[in-house]
């Protein structure tokens, strides 16, 4: 008897697994569909989880409602002051696309004479200009930037969407624990599991977007005053690009260096000159990437390398730029829910940073 209850038991443990299984595949699949609608609902939840000290700062002297109003009205104003700055820089630089791609064939002509002297050929400027107008495609940044406006609406359409959530998660996360012990039913003293659980995703995604905002600040910071220093055009582009693209883990921060470096070489008056822009621009990515970054975040995250890398590959698969910037929160917050599932210890652990350290 006791056999065929284990067997029982067995086969009804194999039967919820499968169960499991095929619910995370479900959610993974609306997730990809649905990418519209989860994505702001992404950044408000992080965003909200990022701004709560600034909720409780104006909670000292006002009520949680007009806390929530003057919060969101702010990262509003931020938000969009931020934007206009990098549109008004990406257009400048879109209009002068004819200037700049004549000083680039400039540049370039007298290497590329070498070049074809030594094969026993010869290329004309207005050749080189028109091949290098077929590599960079400025026709078509031009025409996608023509069709802003047809674009505008979706954008907008989305914007709304993140301030909506974000005002009504900044409120309810101010009150997470009454919220999720309510839903849960408890009602005393003693909190539920689940706001146990959102309390430390709450903490340890707040130290890492802190500290992620703070090293792409000084990342930016550090690419424009170099782009600048070297008299590199658009500088504060290239700065606020640094910013943005440091939020992809490893390989943003790279990126960001590679404009900059490209338009300083072709502007280098000598080698020497080019290999010291490069060992500044790769000094300000080391440096904040290996050393200030991980000094700072400390074991808040706790996931190893190799997930961070899958997790960048497969959130870029799902919602593509915004999913590769959003991606090691999320795979956070995959890796607390599996702690809480029977059977998923296996996975757990293959994500945790103490596994990383064992293969390295």
């Amino acid at each position: 008897m006791s056999e065929i209850n284990t067997d029982v038991a067995r086969s009804l443990r194999v039967i919820k697994n499968i169960m499991v299984v095929f619910l995370g595949i479900t959610i993974l699949y609306l997730l990809k569909i649905l990418s519209n609608l989860f994505v702001p609902l992404a950044y408000a939840l992080f965003f909200a989880i990022l701004l709560q000290p600034l909720v409780e700062l104006f909670r000292r002297k006002f009520s949680l409602n007009l806390s929530v109003v003057f919060t969101t009205i702010v990262s509003v104003i931020v938000f969009l002051g931020l934007g206009f700055i990098f549109y008004n820089t990406v257009s400048s630089f879109i209009e002068n696309r004819d200037q700049i791609l004549s000083g680039v064939t400039a540049e370039l002509k007298p290497i590329i004479d070498e070049l074809t002297r030594f094969v026993g050929s010869e290329l004309k400027e207005n050749e080189l200009k028109e091949y290098l107008s077929r590599v960079v495609p400025t026709d078509k940044v031009l025409s996608m930037s023509g069709s802003f406006l047809n674009t505008l609406s979706g954008f907008a359409t989305e914007l709304l969407m993140t301030i909506l959530y974000f005002a009504g998660l900044l409120g309810a996360i101010a009150e997470y624990e009454k919220v999720i012990d309510y839903i849960m039913g408890k009602n005393g003293e003693e909190h539920s599991t689940a706001s146990d659980t959102f309390r430390r995703v709450k903490e340890s995604i707040s130290i890492y977007i802190k500290v992620k905002t703070i090293v792409s600040l000084l990342t930016g910071l550090g690419i424009g005053l170099i782009s600048w220093f070297f008299g590199i055009q658009y500088a504060l582009l290239w700065g606020i690009l640094g910013f943005v693209l440091n939020y992809i883990p490893y390989v943003g921060s790279l990126i960001a260096i590679v404009p900059p470096l490209l338009i300083g070489g072709l502007t280098a008056d000598s080698i020497s000159e080019f290999v010291f822009l490069f060992l500044c621009l790769e000094a300000v990515q080391l440096t904040m990437g290996s050393i200030v970054e991980p000094k700072m975040t400390g074991d808040s995250l706790s996931i190893n390398t190799v997930t961070v890398l899958f997790s960048l590959v497969f959130w870029a698969f799902m919602w593509g730029t915004a999913g590769m910037l959003l991606s090691v929160p999320m795979t956070f917050l995959i890796k607390v829910i599996l702690e809480h599932v029977a059977d998923a210890g296996f996975f757990v652990r293959l994500m945790d940073k103490k596994t990383g350290k064992e293969l390295g």
